[in-house]
């Protein structure tokens, strides 16, 4: 299995945060019926995409090191 490069760090996070978006809305839609649920992922969702985050910008900061050279 190849590693993540930093794109597929920058689409997961992406992808993280627009789930956690998207359960936040269908939380409102339901009038706040299933908040016990939905919050929890829609937080977790957000905790994952900023942990994609951080590893893509500490991939793109260790490639772009110009004093390694």
């Amino acid at each position: 299995m190849k590693p993540w490069t930093f794109t597929t760090y920058t689409i997961a996070a992406f992808a993280c945060s627009g789930l956690a978006l998207a359960l936040l809305i269908l939380n409102a839609f339901t009038g706040n019926e299933m908040l016990s649920t939905l919050l929890p992922l829609a937080i977790g969702a957000l905790v994952l995409g900023g942990i994609f985050s951080v590893r893509a910008r500490v991939l793109r900061y260790r490639n772009r090191d110009i004093t390694r050279r």
